[in-house]
């Protein structure tokens, strides 16, 4: 590999020629963002409904879900109230901010998943900490934590794994070589070794396999149940907090979904999802809201809407409309490209072949940065 200053070359032998990456690592739409590895969540405190008084204070918003190492920040809205953990009377030592008044602050650090309730010594106010364990990088092929591209040429079935850090290429490896008929509809870890694997579908059988991964390299294949010809195989994820990853099937004449439970390669279970509304379909699976539980990211490539669908297991709990996709480009998918805990969108145009990433707080875009373009032949299979 050779290395400049603004340019990371790096030449890639496939089959009888060389692919040649170029990316120019300075390139972005609206300013690089810096990874983080924590977030910090905003609760006010001693809200009240007018008259002040006559209704009780609360803490808004009441309940936050985050994830360890995430901290929580109370800002004072009015005098004489604290923060302090337990149940009201019992406090449990864990954090007490004192009695603090309008305009003050204070944050703790949550380093260990669990649920931390807390109350207002003076007024009785209740509020919860939910710290939940992140969802795992599925297309982290080269184990540094960061999501990678996948790219499939649909002429020769050959894959590549791009490496990343956010949305810079810093690496590259060829993987294997797919069938004829055969493409990869999802990656995962579905041997649970640390190592992401490809779930792969044959479109004329309706057969799909597991090709289980040593980084880039071909090390096992498992056959897995075959799909009918009325459904197709949407999204993968571990819904229902198995540790396992599962499937998302999806009817496009009823919009059913469903989700089936698996055990590595073994089908052990299946629950009908919610129905999609017409016109929009299932592009991934993240944990948007952050709550541990795995949601629908939607997309309908007629308004260019998207939409986040909040679910516990197979139950939609909720929902938010996410930012709109320009024209010429389709989202393909969702993973955490700068570290902060939220998922971001993954943008393609299949005109230019060029990548963005569209950086997220939950539902809400916050910045926007050129991701590298593949070669012409290729195109991104994942995330």
């Amino acid at each position: 590999m050779k290395t400049t200053m603004n340019t990371i070359y790096t030449t890639l032998a496939i089959g009888s020629w060389r692919l040649v990456l170029l990316l120019a690592t300075a390139v972005s739409l609206i300013g690089y963002p810096k990874p983080a590895s924590a977030a910090t969540f905003n609760v006010t405190v001693g809200l009240c409904h007018y008259p002040c008084g006559y209704f009780p204070f609360v803490f808004g918003p009441s309940s936050v879900t985050i994830h360890p190492g995430d901290q929580v920040m109370w800002t004072w809205a009015s005098n004489g109230h604290s923060t302090t953990s337990g149940r009201p009377g019992m406090p449990n030592g864990i954090w007490d901010s004192g009695i603090r008044n309008q305009g003050a602050t204070f944050t703790h650090t949550f380093n260990s998943v669990g649920t931390f309730p807390y109350y207002c010594t003076q007024h009785g106010e209740v509020g919860q900490v939910i710290v939940a364990t992140p969802t795992p990088t599925p297309t982290d092929f080269n184990n540094d934590g960061r999501p990678d591209y996948l790219l499939y040429n649909g002429s020769t079935g050959e894959t590549v794994e791009w490496y990343l850090k956010n949305n810079v290429l810093i690496g590259a490896a060829h993987g294997p070589t797919l069938p004829t008929l055969w493409r990869v509809a999802s990656v995962a870890d579905f041997n649970r070794d640390g190592h992401p694997d490809y779930l792969l579908f044959n479109s004329a059988t309706r057969q799909t396999a597991l090709w289980y991964l040593d980084k880039n390299v071909h090390i096992g294949t498992a056959s897995g149940p075959s799909v009918s010809s009325r459904w197709e195989l949407v999204a993968t994820g571990d819904f229902n907090k198995d540790g396992k990853p599962d499937w998302v099937v999806y009817d496009p004449t009823t919009r059913q979904t469903v989700i089936w439970y698996f055990s590595n390669s073994v089908r052990i279970g299946a629950a009908l999802g919610p129905i999609l509304p017409a016109g929009y379909s299932i592009v991934g699976a993240a944990d948007f809201n952050r709550d541990g539980h795995l949601d629908y990211l939607l997309f309908n490539p007629g308004t260019r809407q998207t939409a986040i669908w909040y679910l516990n297991n197979n139950v939609r709990i909720g929902a938010a409309s996410g930012p709109t996709i320009p024209s010429g480009y389709a989202l393909i998918g969702a993973a955490d490209f700068n570290g902060d805990g939220s998922p971001d969108y993954l943008l393609f145009n299949p005109v230019t072949r060029q990548t963005v990433i569209w950086y997220l707080n939950s539902y809400v875009f916050v910045s926007g940065a050129s991701g590298p373009t593949p070669p012409p032949g290729w195109s991104v299979a994942a995330p």
